[in-house]
């Protein structure tokens, strides 16, 4: 009797165990998930941010060209929204090299921090691709 409640309490534990740690897999597999979404949705805006960069930096070049010195203010705000653009573009690739797409070596929990992470830069790197689009396109639409 002994050897079979203890025969039950052992599989009970592990039935329990092997469904926290079924739990975790899908939760990261959600999180990993996540972070990928956020990097689909701003890629495809990558030729768009080089595009925009060169729109810009043809605004500041005309300006300068009209009167380098009473436009000098303005040349300077288009270059740093150009680099901007530029920063954003390569923000996105950096984040894509650096990123792993296999867990081998690690456990579930340094697995579900390693995408917390990669969710809070990617996120970054969406927000500064947003932002300076934006800001790029509003200076452009100005007459």
């Amino acid at each position: 009797m002994r050897l079979i409640y203890s025969y039950f309490t052992i599989l009970f534990f592990s039935l329990i165990l092997f469904s926290c740690s079924e739990r975790k897999v899908n939760e990261n597999q959600v999180l990993k998930n996540e972070v990928i979404a956020i990097h689909d949705e701003v890629m495809p805006y990558m030729g768009e941010l080089k595009t925009l960069r060169k729109k810009v930096n043809e605004k500041a070049e005309i300006l300068v060209e009209e009167d380098s010195l009473s436009n000098s203010e303005k040349v300077i705000e288009l270059r740093i929204l150009a680099k901007n653009l530029d920063d954003a573009f390569e923000g996105m690739f950096i984040w894509m090299r650096q990123f792993k797409n296999s867990y081998e070596e690690m456990n579930e929990e340094e697995i579900e921090s390693y995408l917390l992470e990669q969710k809070k830069m990617v996120i970054k790197v969406r927000d500064d691709i947003n932002s300076s689009m934006k800001a790029a396109k509003d200076e452009l639409e100005e007459v």
